[in-house]
């Protein structure tokens, strides 16, 4: 498989859903391997895995706070299409959510086959 979206070892994903995946996999690893040399720790070591584990923990929460601000951004440009759209095509965006609440509520209130008779 030349080019596999779940494999923790490819270093250069090409979308950004596929670079966090193989990112929390890699941080979840790494933890896993650190938690289970632990008991066989003393001294010195566990001094040195609490510093791994606290560094690998700040990469995580780096990353979560780099996704949030990704997502943020994201949302707020999407907000600015739908407002901009509203704004240039009103008619057709008030026809376009009539058409959507109409099929949502036909799929919500139609009658169920789940044996629930009079």
């Amino acid at each position: 498989m030349p080019n596999d979206p779940y494999d923790p070892n490819d270093i250069n994903p090409s979308d950004p859903q596929q670079r966090l995946r193989a990112d929390s996999r890699q941080l979840a690893q790494d933890l896993d391997d650190l938690l289970a040399k632990l008991p066989n720790l003393t001294g010195d070591a566990i001094e040195s895995a609490k510093q791994t584990f606290l560094t690998k923990a700040s990469q995580g929460s780096d990353k979560l706070a780099s996704i949030k601000s990704s997502v943020t951004d994201s949302y707020a440009r999407g907000q600015e299409c739908v407002t901009e759209y509203v704004h240039q095509q009103p008619v057709r965006a008030v026809g376009m959510a009539l058409g959507i609440g109409f099929l949502l509520g036909a799929l919500l209130c139609r009658p169920s086959s789940r044996g629930y008779h009079d």
